[in-house]
């Protein structure tokens, strides 16, 4: 993906038509008449990473896989360039074995030359619970800070017109071959 598709999309998600401009207001389109935006004000959630590994040969579990290594002549100290794409579980607890509420689909990758920092945009679908729809999620964030935070930038579903703030803890890492991680996602959302 080049830069400036990832630009297009930034400037999209962004500036571009939220849902309520979206929705006929003549349509019923799956909501419900004369519906308000209000959703629940916090949401927590856990995603569960397993990175694809052709040594170890998980191709029945694996959850996200890393694009082609960018094509630099230089000493690439902080893997600047490095894509990932993932279809995370997402758990209602932290243990992997946890109730799945949904997937995570989206991808990251690290953007700076100085650090290990990494643009993060994904969807939450969540499927199960109290609250079924989806939540739009991007932000830059740098791996060393222990909270990092991330924009809520829009929702469907019970999560309809969803703005805020996503906060996101490393719960647990693994990196024997094949990798994997759980992230806890804290929303504050408002409507």
């Amino acid at each position: 993906m080049n830069l400036a598709t990832i630009a297009s999309l930034i400037f999209y998600f962004l500036f571009g038509p939220s849902e309520t401009t979206l929705r006929n207001p003549n349509c019923d389109c799956g909501t419900k008449v004369g519906r308000t935006l209000s959703g629940p004000s916090n949401l927590t959630f856990y995603i569960q990473n397993t990175v694809y590994n052709p040594a170890v040969d998980n191709t029945d579990y694996f959850t996200s896989v890393y694009g082609v290594p960018p094509n630099v002549t230089w000493t690439n100290t902080y893997s600047f360039g490095v894509t990932a794409t993932f279809e995370d579980p997402i758990t209602a607890g932290p243990a992997n074995d946890s109730q799945q509420i949904g997937t995570a689909q989206g991808f990251w990758q690290l953007d700076s030359k100085v650090g290990f920092t990494l643009f993060h945009v994904f969807t939450a679908n969540i499927t199960e619970g109290d609250y079924i729809g989806t939540i739009s999620i991007l932000g830059q964030l740098r791996e060393i800070d222990p909270v990092r935070y991330l924009t809520v930038v829009g929702g469907t579903g019970d999560f309809l017109g969803a703005r805020g703030m996503a906060s996101c803890v490393l719960v647990s890492i693994d990196r024997t071959p094949p990798a994997k991680w759980t992230l806890s996602f804290d929303l504050d959302l408002y409507y």
